[in-house]
């Protein structure tokens, strides 16, 4: 009886591992951007670039499950996933994960090479999360880590 459960819980826990798509790293710093009532967003994708260019952050390619060929926006697992480098401190980075169904998003901020990004770091991560609740309302925008986000 003991070893079924054992073996049901560890099945459960391995299920659950698999379908969160969201998880953050020690050191990451996420923002979850949740545009159910938001007025007025065509493609997140794209005003999610836009942001970011407008942040001084670059887009860099990422590979493409399907293919391994490098591209912008990449699709797998119900989600869209892009990448940003911050053009004049190349540690920070943001890697963009979209749901494809409702266009919840994650910005999973973080400073490449290091467990926790560093106090000239965190002035980006500020300035990421200001422009962010800016952008698309303080009331849609949310630094609480959550199983839910993207």
């Amino acid at each position: 009886m003991m070893r079924k459960w054992q073996q049901a819980s560890i099945t459960a826990m391995a299920l659950f591992a698999l379908l969160v798509p969201g998880y953050a790293l020690a050191g990451d710093r996420v923002l979850k951007i949740d545009p159910r009532h938001m007025v007025g967003v065509q493609n997140m994708h794209s005003e999610i670039a836009s942001m970011l260019e407008d942040l001084g952050y670059e887009w860099q390619p990422i590979s493409d499950h399907t293919t391994g060929q490098p591209v912008q926006v990449a699709e797998e697992y119900g989600q869209y996933r892009m990448l940003f480098r911050a053009a004049d401190k190349v540690t920070v980075q943001v890697d963009v994960h979209i749901r494809k169904n409702d266009n919840m998003t994650g910005l999973h901020f973080s400073e490449v090479g290091t467990d926790q990004p560093g106090d000239a770091a965190m002035d980006y991560y500020r300035k990421l999360k200001d422009r962010a609740v800016l952008e698309f309302g303080a009331d849609n925008v949310s630094d609480k880590h959550s199983f839910m986000t993207p």
